[in-house]
């Protein structure tokens, strides 16, 4: 017995598993706090110093809009008593999950976009939800929306939606008019059919997804598919693009060409129509000021922007004719002929300049007549005409008074003299012979 008792005395005294216990529960809750320590909170403190530093009101229930972006609150709490809240902005924090949005009963807009949200949930009371925005967030599937009656817009770019079962709860959701699932991973072409049996799609973006290039004439069956379908990707679709796929869907692209030039027609129309009637205003405008019929009509032409082809045509007409091919034996003849003319045209020339020599007539020498040497001075001192006759006007007032023969100056350039002759002047009577330098006569009565 009393062995027995030792042994269960023993057995009691084994404390360390029971601290064991007690640790590990220690740590489980110690997790949590330091959770809550990791992200700032959204204490109700907190919420009305933003609402003062805002303007916004600080009786809690009067605040229709929240700003409680850009904070990085990691969960969303204590917004018991704003509810009157119809849009709620938490953009770009660390939230993780949708929670504690049980009172905002008229909320219209809620933004939780650029958080860590990987799942859609908790959304089921918010029957007045209009807009939700959760892009570039986790969420592998589209899931809780089909019970929002008033869901219009749906924003999840940037996630990481794969496959078309992760799509198909959209089929479900009947008045969503607005869904963006760009930059995703979606790149089964039967997804156009899920989104070709939602009712009142009217715009649909999936750019950035593989897609697009999956599906053959992408542009034309989704327009074909989605009745409503009012803008795809980056740009709208006009009732002329629905015409063309439709005829294209019939016919194929020659039908689709000629459904096309049927549009172009009454479009470009329309499209004048504004321009047309400007011109009738300012052509009244004009003709009741006086002007011209010929300056409105240039107007007019100016405001069809008919000047601008009429100035290409001149261009074109000013522009020199394109340069035709010549033999080169043709070029050689060509140039032999103008050689000959040149020639021809010398030779006439000199001809007609000896012919008019020949018929001046020239004075010949008397005998009587006494030759008076007389070096000419350079041309340089000769300015004027007052010089020359200072020059020679001595010898004919000598000559008018006196009655004595003529004398006839021999006018001999200073460049001719050599310089090897006698510098004595010949003798009056004598009669030099002909020399060869050049000799200009001026006879004086």
């Amino acid at each position: 017995m009393p062995s027995e008792l030792i042994e269960t005395a023993i057995e009691n005294m084994l404390v360390p598993a029971k601290l064991t216990s007690s640790s590990s529960l220690i740590k489980i809750e110690e997790t949590p706090k330091r959770e809550e320590t990791r992200y700032p909170r959204m204490t109700k403190e907190f919420i009305k110093k933003h609402c003062k530093e805002h303007k916004l009101y600080q009786t809690p229930y009067l605040n229709d809009v929240l700003y409680l972006h850009f904070k990085g609150f990691g969960r969303i709490e204590n917004l018991e008593e704003y509810v009157g809240l119809k849009c709620l902005w938490l953009e770009s924090n660390g939230i993780q999950c949708i929670e504690n949005l049980d009172h905002q009963l008229e909320l219209r807009c809620l933004y939780l976009h650029q958080n860590l949200i990987s799942r859609i949930e908790n959304l089921d009371h918010l029957q007045h939800l209009d807009t939700i925005n959760l892009s570039n967030n986790y969420i592998t599937k589209i899931e809780n929306l089909a019970m929002l009656p008033k869901l219009n817009s749906l924003y999840l770019s940037h996630n990481k939606l794969e496959t078309v079962e992760d799509i198909q709860h959209l089929k479900e959701c009947k008045t969503l008019s607005v869904v963006d699932l760009s930059h995703n991973c979606i790149d089964d072409p039967d997804a156009v059919d899920v989104l070709s049996q939602m009712a009142n799609i009217r715009v649909i973006n999936l750019m950035g997804n593989s897609l697009l290039k999956n599906v053959k004439d992408y542009r034309r069956t989704m327009t074909l598919g989605c009745v409503n379908l009012t803008y795809l990707d980056d740009r709208p679709v006009f009732p002329r693009d629905r015409a063309c796929a439709n005829a294209w869907a019939q016919g194929g692209r020659e039908a689709e060409r000629e459904e096309r030039q049927l549009w172009d027609t009454p479009e470009r129309k329309r499209s004048t129509q504004p321009v047309h009637d400007v011109m009738y205003i300012r052509r009244h405008f004009l003709g009741d000021r006086g002007e011209n019929e010929l300056d409105i009509q240039q107007s007019e032409n100016e405001l069809r922007g008919e000047t601008e082809e009429i100035n290409q045509e001149n261009e074109h007409d000013d522009e020199p004719p394109p340069l035709e091919d010549i033999n080169e034996s043709e070029t050689e003849e060509e140039a032999e002929e103008d050689e000959e003319e040149n020639e021809n045209e010398i030779k006439t020339e000199k001809e007609t300049t000896e012919s008019i020599v020949e018929m001046i007539p020239s004075e010949k020498p008397k005998d009587d007549d006494i030759d008076m040497p007389f070096i000419r001075p350079p041309l340089q001192n000769v300015e004027s005409r007052m010089s020359f006759d200072t020059i020679f006007g001595a010898s004919q007032k000598s000559n008018s008074d006196t009655n004595e023969k003529p004398v006839r100056l021999k006018i001999i350039d200073m460049d001719d003299i050599d310089e090897d002759s006698p510098s004595a002047d010949p003798p009056m009577e004598s009669n030099p012979p002909p020399s060869t330098t050049r000799k200009v006569l001026i006879e004086e009565l």
